[in-house]
């Protein structure tokens, strides 16, 4: 489910507690105004991040087991029990070495670490930003801060018997994952935001499938990079992998583009760009199984929608959405080239040969809404109507200015 339902099915009660956590405000609001506010809140980058980071074990293990389950969500006791088998397991493979042995730089992260929570068991903005600059300097992964968390002189701070409960309700208290009918659910729309804080690329199933695809001498080159032993079969390497949380995207940078561009063939993924546009479009693919979508007839005719814009118009349009908004477009369709500048990316989407309402149809409601305001444009409607809307601006001749005069507006509550 996504996060606008959910919000919507919550008790005045639980909507007002959020509002009072999130929104800062004395101003009285209506119930929707609250739980417009509070989406954006939630679906904030920065939000995800500060809140995830301060949090500790078993949050990775609750957070993975959603991300990892079908529909990002699970049956409540199910959850418990993935979740304190999986933070016990990475307590004992942390602690005893099996995993991160990467042990000077890591072993410097982890006494700052600690003397962090040490002083106060959240970490504040200040000691964010000095791990921040440990890791980039250390090259140590957010997957890796939060293995961290599990060394046995981090359980301190964190390990009792109530750990698990503690953490469930702080992630649900906070509008990360809610509780409905049994089952405790990660909206689907922020486990991107999630995966990007956790520092993990896709599930494990499918860095399993993308592994395969490697040499035996590519998975010895990986392991080699964490100091993880390199020895036995192309399945033990593999395992071996997994077994470390060695992410995806650090394994592909290490290959040529020979190598990247044949797993793009194997995965029907396209073969151009560059070796970032290249790993980029990989993880998107398999990141959304898209490795294991029927592949159409080689006959089957190239998609081409009909639009209701020229060129230029339609170039105007999509240039005139947020770079946020442009990248939810361009992340529905995982085989087009996901970067550049907003002009370069709207000209991707025009060689997709895909409709406006297709595109359009990509983004959120509140997200039509802010474009439609942008314009100048009324807001009510479907989101049909919405972006039926948008588009005949475009096609009657809307001038660049009239379309970014309140870019940095949004609309009213």
């Amino acid at each position: 489910m996504r996060l606008a339902p959910l919000l919507a099915d919550l008790s005045d009660e639980q909507v007002g507690r959020l509002a009072k956590e999130h929104l800062k405000t004395e101003e009285p609001l209506s119930r929707a105004a609250m739980c417009y506010l509070i989406e954006g809140v939630l679906k904030s980058f920065r939000f995800v991040q500060d809140f995830v980071f301060t949090r500790r074990p078993p949050t990775f293990a609750l957070l993975t087991a959603l991300l990892d389950a079908s529909e990002y969500s699970l049956p409540a006791e199910r959850l418990r029990e993935l979740a304190a088998e999986e933070t016990q397991r990475l307590c004992e493979l942390v602690t005893s070495g099996e995993i991160l042995g990467r042990q000077d730089q890591l072993r410097i992260y982890r006494r700052v670490l600690c003397t962090a929570r040490r002083c106060d068991v959240d970490i504040d903005s200040s000691e964010s930003s000095l791990l921040n600059v440990l890791r980039a300097e250390f090259g140590i992964s957010n997957v890796e801060h939060f293995l961290l968390e599990h060394h046995q002189d981090l359980q301190e701070f964190w390990k009792t018997d109530d750990s698990l409960s503690h953490e469930l309700h702080a992630l649900e208290a906070a509008g990360l994952i809610f509780a409905r009918d049994g089952l405790i659910f990660l909206a689907e729309d922020m486990a991107p935001l999630v995966r990007q804080t956790l520092g993990v690329d896709m599930p494990a199933q499918n860095a399993r499938r993308l592994f395969e695809m490697l040499s035996n001498a590519e998975l010895y080159e990986a392991l080699q990079i964490v100091d993880a032993r390199t020895s036995g079969s192309k399945d033990d390497r593999i395992e071996r992998l997994l077994l470390h949380w060695v992410q995806p995207r650090l394994v592909l940078s290490t290959l040529p583009l020979d190598s990247l561009r044949r797993i793009c063939r194997e995965t029907s993924a396209a073969v151009s760009g560059s070796k970032d546009d290249l790993i980029a479009r990989i993880i998107a693919y398999l990141a959304a199984g898209l490795d294991q979508a029927p592949v159409d007839d080689e006959g089957s005719p190239p998609v081409q929608e009909e639009r209701v814009l020229d060129q230029a118009r339609f170039i105007l349009l999509f240039s005139s959405l947020r770079g946020h908004e442009l990248s939810r477009i361009l992340g529905a369709f995982p085989a087009l080239r996901q970067s550049g500048s907003k002009e370069g990316r709207a000209a991707t989407l025009w060689e997709a040969h895909r409709s406006e309402t297709t595109l359009l149809s990509a983004l959120m409601n509140r997200e039509i809404e802010d474009a439609l305001f942008r314009s100048g444009l009324k807001l009510g409607g479907s989101k049909g109507e919405r972006i039926a809307r948008l588009i005949e601006h475009y096609a009657s001749g809307a001038p660049a200015a009239t379309s970014m005069q309140s870019a940095d507006l949004a609309p009213p509550a």
